[in-house]
């Protein structure tokens, strides 16, 4: 029998009252020593430079060190990005291909009174995308005659179609901007300006080499050819917010208003998954929350803190994507994205809360169908016997499969089995609509592309993508994907996943003071992740499982002090790390807030008996 075999052997026990955990799918396909059977990396880094670091820039030692990790010898840069600021980061806008004549030709939509249409993504993106031009256009006097269109996932499904399109001329439309879709829609492009309508493409998803509509007026889109715009990386919410940089520049309260739309921007740049290693997206991303802490004048946005249990408290880049995303994310995924549009136009408090609420109730309900769907895959998978190199997984929305989760079921099965996910729900007439999840590096639109005449279309970044498929072609998309990955995945074909600790430290430095210092590299996510420690030869104090999922432990060094560990789904590992044994960990550290006690904490990723 094959190690993952057997791995899936252990799972069923587990799954029917043993004890083996679900994530141990794909670990087991290596013999290797921590709990989650993964591959551990070190970061080492020269110490005289982290001393230079740390007195040129006045950080302490473990600033520095995470620093130097990531690359930034140069102080100059490392204090660039110790320090975003939308004053020095926010790019010319104009300095975008296209910008200046979407610009012009808004303005004279506005002055002349033309009917502007905004069509958006359904996606968190999308939709705080098109609230910041709704508000920036309304500011500058086009009132009601500013309209929206969100397609629904269910009838439209995703991009700026040809429907759409002649909706828009049907309503009066003169300018058609789009939010999130647009740039790969040539047909909906090419319909509109047949009926006479501008378009104006704000969209980055452009893989290489693909052409823009030639049609439109302009596309912002920093991606494309011949734009030498400084920032490839900016979510459509962050194009929005250029276009209101540029319309609002000559504003006696432009930086008072950039600072309100900012905070949209961050929530829908954090949900996206987009680069937080470039100053211009750190600076958006670090107003923002900044924003968002602070009371908000905005009802929707006030309602939707509360709601997430935020009102009055800081706000975090994990907030924007554990707690705000999904809530806005939630509408498009079950019912109707219009309800998070209706949630930021609202104009009194009670119906802002009625509409957060609604979308709370939508997310709580997203996350059982998505539960089901999760244990729906893991049993599948266990049927298979073995584990590929790439989990496509599909069924028919008939039997429950939720076009609107996939994309969630398929972050839970990368995180169980460390492979690329494809989920896949068909509908009756045989088409599937899938979401997309990266691992091992794989980027998925070049692995969508090797497919690509399998497909009907498909679009997104390296870390997450979308695509349509018909059901008779699932099964060839499956050997083309697990070929790709294969000859992808690097020359040992090592599918194990891979920790990389930025530095080592021991149970003692785990300090309130330290964790606070970390936060000076905040925001974390995409391309600047919380920083990871190796924490070594702990010794295991206390063992208590929350709710039935997570595990808290208390860990101690050799001094008399000790330090709180959480791990987040991490129950099954308890019989792993008795009390007495010590163990290593992978961790991050932050601070943990609680009935206004502040206390240093681990976050733990994986552990191992301590060597």
């Amino acid at each position: 029998m094959s190690l993952a075999c057997e791995a899936l052997q252990t799972l069923r026990t587990q799954r029917h009252g043993g004890t083996e955990p679900l994530s141990q799918i794909s670990s087991a396909l290596h013999s290797m020593t921590s709990f989650r059977h993964a591959h551990w990396e070190l970061t080492t880094v020269n110490e005289r430079d982290v001393l230079r670091l740390s007195r040129d820039l006045d950080v302490p030692a473990p600033v520095a060190r995470i620093l130097l990790a990531r690359g930034f010898t140069d102080v100059a840069h490392a204090a660039e990005f110790l320090d975003p600021s939308l004053e020095r980061h926010l790019h010319d806008p104009r300095a975008m291909l296209g910008m200046d004549r979407a610009v012009e030709r808004l303005e004279r939509a506005i002055a002349d009174g033309e009917r502007i249409r905004i069509v958006s993504d359904y996606d968190v993106d999308g939709t705080t995308a098109s609230v910041i031009l709704q508000h920036t256009f309304r500011l500058l006097g086009a009132g009601d005659r500013v309209s929206y269109h969100i397609p629904s996932r269910f009838d439209e499904g995703y991009g700026f179609s040809v429907a759409a399109a002649e909706q828009a001329a049907r309503d009066g439309a003169a300018i058609v901007v789009t939010c999130d879709i647009g740039v790969r829609d040539h047909a909906a492009v090419n319909r509109a300006a047949d009926l006479g309508i501008d378009v104006i493409v704000c969209d980055h998803h452009l893989p290489p080499g693909e052409d823009v509509p030639s049609r439109a007026l302009a596309v912002l889109c920093p991606k494309q050819n011949n734009c030498e715009y400084p920032n490839d990386f900016l979510a459509a919410c962050g194009l929005s917010l250029k276009v209101a940089q540029a319309l609002l520049s000559g504003h006696p309260r432009r930086d008072e208003l950039i600072a309100s739309l900012v905070k949209l921007a961050a929530i829908g740049t954090v949900a996206d998954m987009v680069e937080l290693n470039d100053l211009e997206n750190r600076a958006i991303v670090a107003a923002g929350l900044a924003g968002l802490s602070k009371p908000s004048r905005n009802h929707g946005l006030a309602a939707l803190l509360e709601v997430s249990g935020l009102g009055g408290k800081p706000v975090t880049a994990s907030d924007c994507g554990y707690k705000l995303g999904p809530r806005i994310n939630a509408a498009g995924r079950l019912a109707a994205a219009t309800t998070v549009i209706e949630l930021f136009n609202a104009t009194s408090a009670e119906s802002a809360m009625g509409i957060a609420r609604e979308l709370n109730r939508l997310n709580g309900e997203r996350q059982e169908v998505q539960q089901r769907l999760v244990e729906h895959v893991m049993d599948e998978m266990e049927a298979l016997g073995e584990v590929p190199p790439v989990a496509l997984f599909a069924g028919d929305e008939a039997v429950g499969w939720h076009r609107g989760v996939v994309g969630i079921v398929a972050s839970k099965v990368v995180d169980a089995l460390n492979r690329p996910a494809f989920i896949v729900a068909v509908d009756a007439e045989g088409v599937g609509r899938g979401s997309a999840r990266s691992a091992n590096g794989i980027h998925l639109v070049d692995a969508l592309e090797s497919a690509s005449d399998l497909l009907v279309k498909f679009g997104g970044h390296r870390a997450a993508a979308g695509f349509t498929v018909q059901r008779d072609h699932l099964e060839s998309l499956r050997d083309r994907l697990t070929a790709f990955v294969t000859a992808n995945v690097g020359s040992d074909g090592d599918l194990a996943p891979r920790y990389r600790a930025d530095a080592a430290m021991s149970p003692d430095e785990v300090t309130l003071e330290a964790a606070r210092e970390l936060q000076r590299l905040e925001p974390h996510g995409i391309g600047n992740p919380r920083p990871m420690f190796l924490v070594e030869s702990a010794t295991v104090r206390r063992v208590l499982i929350m709710k039935d999922r997570h595990l808290k432990l208390v860990l101690a060094g050799d001094d008399a002090g000790s330090v709180e560990a959480v791990w987040w789904d991490g129950a099954e590992y308890a019989g792993e790390c008795p009390v007495g044994t010590r163990i290593d960990v992978l961790a991050s550290c932050s601070v943990n807030e609680w009935q206004g006690v502040s206390r240093p904490q681990l976050v733990i990723k994986d552990a191992r008996p301590a060597r």
